[in-house]
């Protein structure tokens, strides 16, 4: 008995040697050779830029041109518009101190006040 489960684990060990022995190096599959070998730039350090390579990668200055302030004009103005869609979304009279009018009325002295034809209140 003590050689048949032997025998069973070593033949068990050498069915599964040769699955363990591969490994997966990577997650590309078959594709990990060429890949690593078309991009050697990768294992380099970058170096300083010189004054002409600056000049070369500079960014384009277009905050003067007139495409650039068309497009500022038109975010100021929807922004604007959706300030006011805001505002106007409110009710006009939910503020009591306003009785009916567009804005709210001023406030007198009480000997000063006056009889309103609007809201027919004193104020």
């Amino acid at each position: 008995m003590k050689h048949i489960t032997l025998g069973f684990f070593i033949g068990l060990l050498g069915t599964l040697f040769p699955f363990f022995a591969q490994g997966q190096s990577n997650s590309l599959g078959d594709r990990a050779s060429a890949s690593a070998e078309t991009q050697p730039h990768v294992a380099y350090k970058m170096q300083r830029l010189t004054r002409k390579q600056k000049l070369l990668f500079r960014r384009p200055n277009v905050k003067h041109t007139a495409r650039y302030e068309f497009y500022v004009r038109i975010e100021k103005a929807a922004k604007a518009k959706q300030r006011m869609l805001r505002k106007m979304a409110k009710p006009q009279y939910a503020d009591f101190s306003y009785f009916g009018h567009k804005r709210p009325p001023k406030k007198h002295l009480p000997f000063a006040m006056r009889y309103c034809k609007e809201c027919g209140i004193r104020h």
